[in-house]
């Protein structure tokens, strides 16, 4: 199993760097997918490729009433949604072969650091002052969004004009996220995908577990 598990992770890196954008560590997973008629639960049990042992790791937590959207005080959420090639990877480097070797707390403390209790699309995300860095002091409040987990973790989330053709500020904006906890920048993959109780934001397969 162990060696399975090398092999996949070899075979999704590689994948991985051929795909991988400069900029911020963005990396195009290829999951995006703008509307979902469903939960977030159920988007992310249609795509196994993806979410099968994020899935899994949300029902080992006991938190499969929050993803569907049954509890009173959590029905829109905002998922950073991190694949299963990110578990695959915590999994390898700590000698693990399933997600039923974590704990039922890690997998409840991982997941929760990754919501947000409310819906928080990339259009409600300002720009970036780009004088300064999204973690200098002298940023301006006004300039991101500060989005705190059910988990702890604090993250500044902030938009980014592209130049094209040589032309300032003509392509396309992205969105970033910064966690001020972890002192790092979290890679965004698929930004705004859209169930019916919420928005998942999927971040990259170059991202570290619980790296926020």
């Amino acid at each position: 199993m162990k060696s399975l598990i090398k092999f996949v992770l070899t075979s999704v890196l590689l994948v991985s760097l051929l795909v991988a954008c400069t900029k911020q560590n963005v990396i195009d997973t290829g999951v995006s997918k703008a509307h979902f008629d469903g939960t977030i639960m159920q988007y992310l049990r249609q795509d196994d490729y993806n979410w099968k042992l994020t899935v899994q790791m949300i029902e080992r937590a006991g938190l499969t009433d929050l993803f569907e959207g049954k509890l009173s005080d959590h029905k829109n959420i905002t998922f950073l949604g991190f694949t299963s090639y990110t578990v695959l990877q915590y999994l390898y480097a700590n000698k693990m072969d399933s997600v039923n070797q974590l704990s039922v707390t890690f997998c409840k403390e991982t997941l929760l650091k990754h919501i947000v209790k409310r819906k928080i699309l990339k259009e409600d995300v300002p720009f970036r002052a780009r004088q300064y860095l999204i973690y200098a002091a002298e940023q301006p409040a006004n300039k991101y969004l500060t989005m705190h987990t059910e988990g702890g973790a604090e993250i500044r989330a902030y938009l980014e004009h592209s130049d094209f053709a040589g032309v300032p500020d003509a392509g396309p904006v992205s969105m970033f996220l910064y966690s001020m906890t972890g002192n790092t920048f979290i890679p965004l993959a698929s930004p705004n995908i859209q169930p019916n109780n919420g928005v998942v934001h999927s971040l990259g397969y170059n991202y570290i577990l619980n790296n926020l």
